[in-house]
Order: structure tokens, then C-alpha cells, then sequence
């Protein structure tokens, strides 16, 4: 997609002055505008802090001519105090709401949710049926369960789930297959499972004639197209526990290749990064974010098989709020970019510093405020990456001091940056009264 940028007030001419009026606030552009925590501190798995994001649509990253759906994996759990305090409750109807708002924000089409079973006592159940209300008061915005293992859990691993697993997915398609939010394929209920054969043995001749509804079953990696009984497949996440670097490649490559030569449902799979240090279940397994590359590389796999004239069905974002595996993006992806100004002369210069940024590729523009004060903020210019001054002779500026600053705002869900306020100061021989006396 071609972006093209202006400066956001027009040129001088012989009769205006530039009058800073503050639109916006220093305050403002740096608070959170994610639905995390407000106080969550970045962690070392990866986990950013909370703060300001770009809400540049996520499908700016994907091929030209898009139609993909854009799906995030999203866990109920929190407040189960089984699991990582991430200072909300999964089943908060305020904050399921602040989700759903944030999502679509992004320009997210939807969430899988990891589904835990019927119990009434399970926090991703209640969770699940707030969400679908939630998603009904936003129409084209859809839901669907993925059927965890710990919906079975009732039943003696690598034994026999099919009783089970039955009784949970009439569960789900008389609670929520009605729902017009629900997820469907032509028409279809949709559903999937997380990894249910490797855990339990499953009949699955005998899932699809009692489940009522109709619907299609989606299974996972590669392999989930070879299914006897399968639509189609979703990837996932592979680990090389030998390097930490190596964020997937030849697993998304065979997965996006099978997806191709088989023509079923594919639902493709982006990622920040992932580190399970944090979790209860934790094996030590890292895939290292470097800065947002992880997220851009995971991404450019996408383009490297499908395009405007072979559209990837669906993807999936791995994950939304993973916090416990450092998968999540719900407080952004932070990029590591430290943005510095400063003036000389009378142009404003900037740079941009710190690990894994000299591409400056997860940086989708700048925007140039001035102030009078340096907190009350007026916006300038927008400029593109890889443009670093700006003069600021050919604006009319009354005699005075002023601060201006630059903010690096990020591609689609990375943390934006604010340089420091850089000083300007305009003396009457130059400034706009001294040329109007």
C-alpha cells in the first residue's frame, strides 16, 4: 500500500502567520490506548508496558489488496489465579469490552478462543459468553471456540475423549452456534481444536454424526489438512529450542505450501515472538521478538505465498494476550527505537537509535508537534520513515520560544516513541512581527 504524506498546515505565504494553537497534549499522545492494564510493566519474556500504539490497520502489513480475515487467539483466563496476574479479569464485562474496542481498532476481524469446557465454575467460559455479547453489538465482528485439552479434562489422558468431547461441542453449538456473531464458513459454525489428538483418542466418524449444527472442523499445522474430516487447518507456532533466533520459517513455509496444493480453508499465523518463562507449564522455550522483526519476518512469510489474486483465507494473530508464553500484543510490540531532536539553525533534525532499528522498518511515519510550553502540543507535519528534518524557516513564526517534538509512530501495533522537546527559538529580526512591522 503507498502512503503518501503532507505536511499537516500548509506552506507560508507572504500574509500567514503561524499561530500554534494546541490541539493535543504531550500527556495525550504517550497515554495507553490499549486495553492492557494501565500499570503493566514490561516483563523479560518480551511483554511490552502498556502505552501508546500505532492503530495502523494490521492488514497494512499483508500483501496489497487484502481481503484476509484477520483473526487474534485470545485467552480467557486472567483472574483465575492459576494463571498470571495481569491486572485485569478475563470475565469483566468492562474489559471485554475495552478488548473488543481495541481489536477492531486494529482492524481485526475477530478472535479464536482458547475454550476450556461448559463448567460454569471455568473463568474462559463465562469469558466466552461475554465476548459474544460483546461481539453482537459489533456487526461483521465474529467469535469461535478452539477446544482445548482442559475441556476434557475429566477424562484419564490418552484415553478415549470422544464421549466427552462430544458432550462439550453439543455445549457449544446450543449456546453459541446461534449467535449471528458466530464464526461460519459458507455459511457454516466453525470449530476447532487445540492439539486434542495428541492428548486423547478421538472418534471422530462419531464427533461429526452426533455434534448438531453443521459445522466444519478446522484442525492444525501441516498436517490438519490431512484429516480425514477436516476443512482446512490453522498454523501455529514451531519452537527450535537450539535457536532462539529462528522464528519459524520452514514450518510456516510447509504449512502456507500444503495449504496451497490442497485449496482448503487456510488460516495463516503472524507472531511477536514467544518465551513460556513466565508459565506454570514452561519447557524454556524462546523465539526472541528482536525488536518487532519477528512480527515483520512472520508477516513477509505471508506475502512470500499469497497475493491480491491468491488471498490467504484467514490469519491469525498468536496471540492477543498470551502474557504467560510472551506471545501477547495486546500492549504492543515494542520496537526498541529511542527518538532524539534537535535543532540547528533553523531546521529540526532527528534520529533514531537503539537495537534493531537501522532499517527503521517497523517505523511507519513521523509526526512533528510544536509547543510553547512543551506539554500543549500542536501537530506540524507528517512525514515519512527515512525523512529526518524539517525546516522550520518556512513557517511564520511570531517571535518567541518554542519546543518541538517528533513522534515515530510504528507500523501496525508497535509501540510509538517521543523524542525529547528541542528548543527553537525565534528572535524578533527573524520572526513573523519583526517582517509585518
Amino acid at each position: 500500500m503507498l502512503l503518501l504524506f503532507f505536511p499537516l498546515l500548509p506552506g507560508p505565504t507572504h500574509a500567514q502567520i503561524l499561530t500554534v494553537t494546541p490541539t493535543t497534549t504531550l500527556r495525550a499522545e504517550m497515554a495507553n490506548n490499549t486495553s492492557a492494564a494501565d500499570d503493566f510493566q514490561s516483563q523479560s519474556n518480551g511483554n511490552a508496558a502498556s502505552g501508546n500504539i500505532s492503530k495502523e490497520s494490521i492488514r497494512s502489513l499483508l500483501y496489497p489488496g487484502a481481503t484476509t480475515k484477520i483473526y487474534a487467539h485470545f485467552m480467557g483466563w486472567f483472574g483465575d489465579p492459576r494463571h498470571m496476574n495481569v491486572g485485569y479479569r478475563s470475565d469483566d464485562p468492562a474489559q471485554v469490552h475495552r478488548q473488543i474496542e481495541d481489536m477492531i481498532s486494529r482492524g481485526i476481524d475477530g478472535v479464536m478462543i482458547d475454550w476450556r469446557g461448559s463448567s460454569a465454575s471455568d473463568i474462559t467460559n463465562r469469558a466466552t459468553r461475554l465476548l459474544m455479547k460483546e461481539a453482537e453489538r459489533h456487526p461483521g465482528f465474529t467469535f469461535e471456540t478452539v477446544v482445548d485439552p482442559q475441556a476434557l479434562a475429566s477424562v484419564q489422558r490418552a484415553g478415549d475423549g470422544t464421549k466427552e468431547l462430544i458432550h462439550q461441542l453439543k455445549y457449544v453449538a446450543k449456546t453459541y452456534f446461534p449467535s449471528p456473531a458466530y464464526m461460519r464458513i459458507g455459511g457454516r459454525p466453525v470449530l476447532a481444536n487445540f492439539e486434542l489428538e495428541g492428548k486423547y483418542k478421538i472418534d471422530w466418524s462419531r464427533v461429526v454424526k452426533e455434534v448438531p449444527g453443521d459445522p466444519i472442523y478446522l484442525f492444525q499445522h501441516a498436517s490438519g489438512f490431512e484429516h480425514p474430516y477436516s476443512s482446512g487447518s490453522y498454523s501455529w507456532i514451531a519452537i527450535n529450542k537450539s535457536d532462539a533466533n529462528d522464528w519459524g520459517k520452514k514450518y510456516l513455509d510447509e504449512f502456507y505450501a500444503e495449504g496451497r496444493q490442497k485449496r482448503a480453508y487456510t488460516i495463516g499465523s503472524v507472531k511477536p515472538g514467544f518465551n513460556d518463562r513466565f508459565a506454570s507449564w514452561s519447557l524454556n522455550r524462546v523465539i526472541n521478538r528482536n525488536c518487532g522483526q519477528t512480527w515483520l519476518k512472520t508477516f513477509a512469510e505471508v506475502k512470500n505465498f499469497y497475493s491480491a489474486s491468491n488471498q490467504l483465507d484467514a490469519l491469525q494473530i498468536v496471540t492477543w494476550n498470551d502474557y504467560e508464553e510472551g506471545t501477547e500484543i495486546e500492549s504492543g510490540v515494542e520496537n526498541c527505537a529511542v527518538v532524539s531532536a534537535s535543532i540547528r539553525g533553523d531546521d529540526l533534525q532527528w534520529s533514531i537509535s537503539g537495537r534493531d532499528t537501522t532499517k527503521e522498518d517497523t517505523i511507519s511515519h513521523y509526526v512533528v508537534f510544536i509547543s510553547r510550553d512543551g506539554e500543549n502540543l500542536m501537530r506540524l507535519a507528517s512525514l515519512p520513515r527515512g525523512v529526518h528534518s524539517l525546516e522550520l524557516g518556512r513557517y511564520r513564526l511570531p517571535a518567541g520560544k518554542y519546543f518541538l517534538l517528533v513522534k515515530a509512530v510504528g507500523v501496525a501495533s508497535v509501540k510509538n516513541h517521543m523524542s525529547n522537546a528541542a528548543s527553537y527559538l525565534v528572535d524578533r529580526e527573524r520572526g513573523a512581527d519583526a517582517r509585518l512591522r
